[in-house]
């Protein structure tokens, strides 16, 4: 987790404290967010794959940084996202946001992977 200063300069340190406190606290709130589900899991007596696993962990987290921004927009005042976020963001973040994107030919991703096998929907 990285902090920044008030004019937005980041705080380096190579033990920030603060930054380790926000960080367990944040992990407890996570914790918190995704134990119904977890627990569900247990209940059931299922699994769920990794990838699933990490997808709900990164939807816990967005979810709650999307809600501590928007508690702290209403107490900063803010009446027009466009306060926060300019054009220009949104632009720059869908350039970003396409550099990650890796598009796969639709017969290259039908076609049996490395040790032959093949698609949840293609069984042997």
């Amino acid at each position: 987790m990285k902090l920044v200063d008030p004019s937005g300069k980041e705080v380096t340190s190579k033990e920030n404290k603060e930054a380790g406190q926000l960080e367990q606290q944040l992990n407890k709130k996570i914790e918190k967010l995704l134990e119904p589900i977890m627990n569900k899991i247990k209940l059931a007596g299922g699994q769920i794959p990794q990838q699933q696993l990490m997808q709900l962990s990164s939807a816990a987290h967005q979810m709650l940084f999307n809600r501590m921004v928007y508690n702290l927009a209403i107490k900063a005042g803010v009446e027009d996202i466009s306060e926060l976020v300019s054009d220009d963001d949104v632009d720059e973040l869908q350039t970003s946001l396409s550099n990650q994107l890796q598009i796969v030919d639709q017969q290259e991703g039908q076609q049996p992977g490395p040790q032959g096998q093949k698609g949840p929907d293609n069984k042997k």
